[in-house]
């Protein structure tokens, strides 16, 4: 495909979408030319066609760079150089502000509406990615759950690998969380970020950005980051800057994974937070009213793991007691039970936090979280137990908490091979030494259904699904046969004070 209709096709996809203006036009095509070491455009005869997918234009791109010698043909040096491409049609961060905030006058909606869409059509966001995951729901006996597998990140191919091995280390930026990524323009061990943007918000008087995951797991999976690059601390600071971002962006939920190894998530030295548009499962789950005081309502909820939901009209009077929450959890321990506030490993107690704001009402759910490790469970004595490794190995943090499995890619492939097994196809030894992690597990299966080529599929997620349901579970402080215990820390939490409004 001849490059020139493909630079035509990107700079008018660009004016289309306002992203850059008639002024720029020139400015923008002669930056292309460089990229592509091109020396002079010749513009396309008036009988062909401008392409109108992105997808098939950055394609085509792809492909000429590829044959000319421009970059090599891998996943890395592919994915640099169409960032590298659409940060030449990116929208400079100043209109982008000044735009969200004018719309932000009119309706928060709008304003994120707005920028997710740009962030879409920039291909910041790679739908055309994300589509290729996996989504299904489980049945549990706590509402359904969702799964997905998680085909979107593509994976590295062995040239990539080899080159990665003879890559210098840079502390530049000092992680992917950093302000300075914008526009950056990446490397190997690295990905480029020219069209990365994200908007500034204060929270709690502090500067933080927001900006969308480029993998979103759900819908406008929105990433909140703090100005400065300093380690999670979730206390009740961190909760502070939660409700402030429901009071600004009530259309979205956001929460804060633990601050502790194991129980946290996978970016430990930048605090930041994950929010979005999605009614995750954890959401729906049945309240139980335990207690009301001073205009805040305490429920616990049914769900695998141990969750405090607190309720309020009044953010101060949430705050205030939530920071007695806090406290009284991190000093809590119950031998029977194996929770242990510290020891001389250090402290074990955390919280994961999620904030709402629905209508007058404020939501905090607070996930009691512990992080000790044996000799037996080394990656956690309240992380999945090694049976469920085969499905799923990795920290359950935030999003799996609020029930929506983040599943590895190679599941796709493994239960491919884990479905013949179940049908009775022969397997070569290879087949076999690859599902050898799941051999257990289908056999269970096998001997559980009677199985055909119409309910194999079905069979084989709704086994995903229980092993999900049985990972939060191993997530619970509080296993469900010991209600009685949770329910009780719950009201060792009334308090006289809160009666006076103190």
């Amino acid at each position: 495909m001849q490059i020139n209709l493909l630079i035509k096709s990107l700079l008018e996809y660009g004016l289309k979408r306002k992203f850059i203006h008639e002024d720029d036009y020139l400015y923008v095509l002669n930056g292309l030319l460089s990229c592509f070491q091109l020396k002079e455009f010749e513009e396309p005869e008036l009988f062909e066609p401008l392409i109108e997918s992105l997808d098939e234009i950055l394609d085509g791109m792809l492909n000429y760079a590829i044959n000319e010698k421009i970059i090599e043909n891998s996943v890395i040096e592919k994915d640099l150089f169409d960032t590298k491409i659409m940060g030449y049609i990116t929208p400079l961060p100043s209109m982008i502000n000044q735009k969200f905030y004018q719309l932000y006058k009119k309706d928060s909606t709008l304003a994120l509406q707005y920028f997710y869409q740009l962030c879409c059509d920039t291909n910041y966001i790679r739908l055309s990615r994300i589509k290729k995951d996996i989504h299904f729901q489980y049945p549990s006996s706590y509402g359904n759950l969702d799964i997905s597998i998680n085909l979107s990140k593509p994976e590295k191919d062995p040239n990539d690998i080899k080159k990665l091995l003879t890559q210098k280390n840079s502390s530049y930026p000092k992680c992917m969380l950093c302000k300075e990524n914008i526009n950056y323009e990446g490397r190997l061990n690295f990905p480029a970020r020219q069209n990365l943007r994200y908007i500034p918000i204060t929270l709690n008087q502090e500067s933080f950005y927001l900006q969308y995951s480029p993998y979103s797991y759900y819908p406008e999976h929105a990433i909140v980051f703090s100005n400065e690059h300093k380690p999670m601390l979730v206390d009740i600071e961190a909760v502070k800057e939660l409700l402030d971002f429901v009071t600004l962006f009530p259309s979205y939920f956001i929460g804060s994974n633990a601050g502790l190894p194991i129980v946290g998530g996978s970016i430990l030295n930048h605090h930041h937070f994950q929010g979005g548009k999605a009614v995750l499962p954890m959401e729906n789950a049945k309240e139980i009213l335990m207690m009301e005081q001073d205009d805040v309502q305490y429920f616990i909820l049914h769900w695998p793991v141990s969750v405090i939901r607190l309720k309020s009209k009044h953010k101060n009077k949430l705050i205030h007691q939530t920071q007695y929450v806090f406290n009284q959890w991190q000093s809590y321990s119950n031998p029977d039970l194996f929770i242990f506030a510290e020891d001389e490993n250090g402290k074990h107690n955390a919280i994961t936090v999620i904030a709402r704001k629905k209508g007058e009402v404020y939501e905090l759910d607070l996930c009691l979280r512990n992080n000790i490790v044996t000799k037996d469970r080394p990656l956690g004595y309240f992380h999945p137990r090694p049976d469920y490794f085969h499905i799923k190995k990795e920290n359950i943090g935030l999003i799996e908490v609020m029930g929506l499995a983040i599943l590895p890619s190679r599941l796709q492939k493994e239960m491919n091979i884990v479905k013949k097994y179940l049908l009775n196809e022969l397997l070569t030894d290879e087949e076999i030494d690859s599902i050898n992690q799941h051999m257990d597990w289908a056999s269970d299966l096998k001997m559980k259904y009677t199985i055909t080529n119409e309910n194999v599929d079905d069979i084989i997620q709704n086994g995903i699904g229980e092993v999900f349901s049985h990972v939060l579970e191993d997530c619970g402080v509080f296993k469900q046969e010991n209600e009685a215990e949770f329910k009780a820390f719950v009201l060792s939490l009334k308090k006289e004070e809160f009666k006076d409004g103190r």
